[in-house]
């Protein structure tokens, strides 16, 4: 279970977090130049919504979470994650 945990966060958390603070910022900041405030909201609206597909993308697969969270370590220290391929 805490791998799954830790997978999420570290897919689907951080551009949840990210656009939640940007879409905030647009939405507080009221003496900003009006296309600044609208940009900064469509770019913390689009990092919420890609952190739904990144969620989607996890309860739907089918591979099991500990070899997902194995690959994506492998992938963050440069090393090739499939023994397959050259």
């Amino acid at each position: 279970m805490w791998d799954g945990i830790e997978l999420w966060l570290r897919k689907a958390g951080g551009p949840l977090l990210v656009g939640a603070i940007m879409t905030g910022q647009a939405l507080t900041r009221e003496h900003w130049w009006p296309p600044l405030r609208l940009l900064l909201l469509l770019a913390g609206i689009g990092a919420v919504v890609g952190c739904g597909i990144e969620t989607w993308k996890l309860i739907r697969s089918q591979g099991p979470t500990k070899t997902a969270l194995d690959h994506l370590e492998a992938f963050e220290r440069g090393e090739n994650p499939d023994p397959t391929a050259p």
